[in-house]
């Protein structure tokens, strides 16, 4: 039987959510987006759940700080422009806080400047892409990090 690249693509997303909800205890991987821009915002959770993730949302760093305590997600993705405070304010409260301080955290931005990426590496992000970033490189990053050691 000759697959096409459909198929092939199909066969692959079976093979990496029956992956991931194993690594979860049979629940895929949990991914907070977080983005001021709806249409951003609401694009990201069709991508990244049509890769495997239960991908949940927050429109600013306050809601983003209060997600992320309730629901632990493997991973969180922030854009740094936001209406209350910026990315970087959700960072620091992040790593701040006992139960939130061991979330990797990955920043997607369309603030495309060599000082926001050396801030970025200062801060220890666990990654950063500038938009648009591919989504199969995003979501293959966001495997990786929400793989065990």
């Amino acid at each position: 039987m000759k697959f096409t690249s459909n198929d092939t693509r199909l066969r692959y997303c079976e093979m990496s959510l029956t992956m991931q909800s194993e690594q979860r205890g049979g629940r895929p991987n949990c991914v907070l987006v977080v983005d001021d821009h709806d249409d951003t915002r609401q694009m990201s959770l069709i991508v990244l759940s049509s890769q495997g993730f239960d991908a949940q949302a927050a429109a600013g760093g306050d809601e983003a700080f209060d997600r992320a305590c309730e629901l632990n997600p493997d991973v969180i993705v922030t854009d740094l422009a936001m209406p209350d405070g910026d990315g970087w304010d959700l960072i620091q409260k992040l790593a701040s806080d006992a139960r939130t301080k061991q979330i990797p955290v990955v920043m997607l931005t369309a603030c495309a400047t060599e000082a926001v990426r050396s801030r970025a590496e200062r801060e220890g992000l666990a990654a950063f892409f500038f938009k648009p970033c591919p989504p199969d490189v995003l979501a293959a990053e966001l495997r990786r990090l929400c793989s065990p050691p």
